[in-house]
This record gives structure tokens, sequence and C-alpha cells, in this order.
């Protein structure tokens, strides 16, 4: 039966519950943009809009026909009903996506700007978090076509704010990375913020721009059905605006770094990274 009887809440909140567990299924996500898609994504309610592209951009599934067709719906509707968590969820899974869409972005702007200046308080410090995302993504990787959907430089500042609120927790991974890599390279800053973008890097040799990312389980969906696990959205978007901003980006998988057991293993794996 396929996703027979699937009403539009039901596609969406599958999706949802999929990306939010962080579950590689490639062949559900094609099947559900199928079924959304063929319905002309009639019935989505504009949650139901922005919880899909965000499944599909936290998740990143390459899927441009279903962004297209969802920008297409929320434009031609307006963005009436979108609440801020919902524009934010939608901008930033654009900009997760690289997903470029001229009329969407023309009125997720104007939305977006009016509300956070007639009511910045309805936007929680998570929802600017993804604004700013979404403004680095628009003036670091489409600065030609997109100064027009800039926000005013206070707004930007009161989302780029919330980065700087965001509690950052060094785990002992990171601190087994760190000591590896004191032993081989002077110089590298932990938890360096990056000026450009606010994004707080791991490990950080700001003098030649190379930040160490360590990244653990959360940063990947599970294994796929071959045993690989792929960067999930969050990762690969901080992983492009940095390297937009002139970062050389260097992942340390948990995986990788678990499988060596002599601190020598270790310090030659990192002594390869930065070569």
């Amino acid at each position: 039966g396929g996703l027979a009887g699937f009403n539009p809440q039901n596609l969406a909140n599958t999706v949802w519950a999929y990306a939010t567990a962080g579950v590689a299924a490639d062949a559900l996500y094609a099947a559900v943009a199928e079924a959304a898609m063929s319905g002309g994504l009639a019935g989505f309610t504009p949650q139901n809009l922005a919880n899909t592209v965000w499944a599909y951009a936290t998740a990143g599934v390459a899927a441009d026909a279903l962004y297209a067709a969802v920008a297409e719906a929320a434009v031609g509707g307006g963005l009436a009903g979108f609440t801020p968590q919902n524009l934010a969820n939608t901008v930033w899974a654009y900009a997760t996506a690289d997903h470029y869409h001229q009329a969407l972005l023309a009125y997720c702007s104007r939305v977006i700007s009016d509300s956070l200046a007639r009511d910045p308080s309805r936007w929680s410090i998570k929802s600017r978090h993804q604004l700013h995302q979404w403004q680095l993504w628009l003036f670091l990787e489409h600065a030609a076509d997109a100064q027009q959907h800039l926000l005013s430089e206070s707004e930007r500042r009161l989302c780029c704010d919330a980065m700087h609120d965001t509690r950052v927790r060094v785990s002992a991974l990171q601190r087994s990375v760190s000591a590896a890599l004191a032993a081989i390279r002077f110089g590298f800053e932990e938890e360096y913020v990056e000026p450009r973008t606010s994004y707080s890097l791991d490990l950080a040799l700001p003098s030649s721009r190379i930040a160490i990312e360590v990244d653990g389980p959360f940063h990947f969906l599970l294994p796929d059905g071959r045993g690989v696990r792929k960067s999930n959205g969050p990762t690969l978007l901080k992983r492009r605006l940095l390297a937009a901003a002139g970062w050389r980006v260097i992942s340390v998988p948990f995986y990788e770094w678990d499988g060596f057991a002599t601190a020598n293993e270790r310090q030659t794996y990192l002594q390869g990274l930065l070569c």
C-alpha cells in the first residue's frame, strides 16, 4: 500500500519524526515527496509545509522539486498562518538545502522584518538563531543576488545575539582531541568564536584560519543499511558557511577517533589531517 491513506499531516509528521530521530531513510523521503507533490500539496497547513522542508534539510536529503513546490505553495498563500517558528524553520531549511527561491525569500524577508520590528519577543532564541544562519547564507553564499533580502542591521544584530546565547558544552571527546592536538601543534584555541559568523569553533587556529570540528554522534544520521553515517543538515550548513567565510574546516568524526587505541595513533591521525 505504500503511503496510501496518508493525509498531509501524516506525511509531514512522518518525515519530521525520522529527521528528528536522525534516521537515514532515503527511500521513505523520496516516497513522501512524491506523494506530497502528486496532490499538489493540497491540504498542507503552514506548519506541515514548514515541518516538511525542515525535515528534508535536517536529514540532508536532496529534494529540489519538493522545495520548489513548497515555496510556491507558501508564496501562493502569502505566508498566511505562518508562525515565527514556522517562518524560522522554513528559511533555515532553504539555507541548509542551499535552495534559493527568489519569491519566497522576498515574502519571508518582508514578513519576518515586520514581525521582528513589531514584537521581537515572539521570536525564541532558537528561532532567532535560525534566522541568523539564514542571513549568513544569503550574505556569504548569495551576496550578489541576496542583498535585497537581508534584514536591517538592528534586526540582524538581534538574531546574531541569539548565537551568543546558545550554551556550548565541551564534551569528553573534544577534550581528548584537544589534548592530542596540543602535543603536535601550538596555537589552537578551544571554543573560538568566529567573528564573522559568530559560530563557536571546537578548535581553531585563527592565524591560519583552520578549524577542527569534533563531530560526535549528534552531528550525523544513524548508520544506513550499509553502515555508513552521513553528516546531518546542521553540520553541513556550518561547514559550508565557515568555508564561505574563509576557513579550512577539518572534521574529526567520533567513530574514527574512537578507533585509535594509543596517543601516538591519535597524534599521527591529526597530523595527517593537518597536512
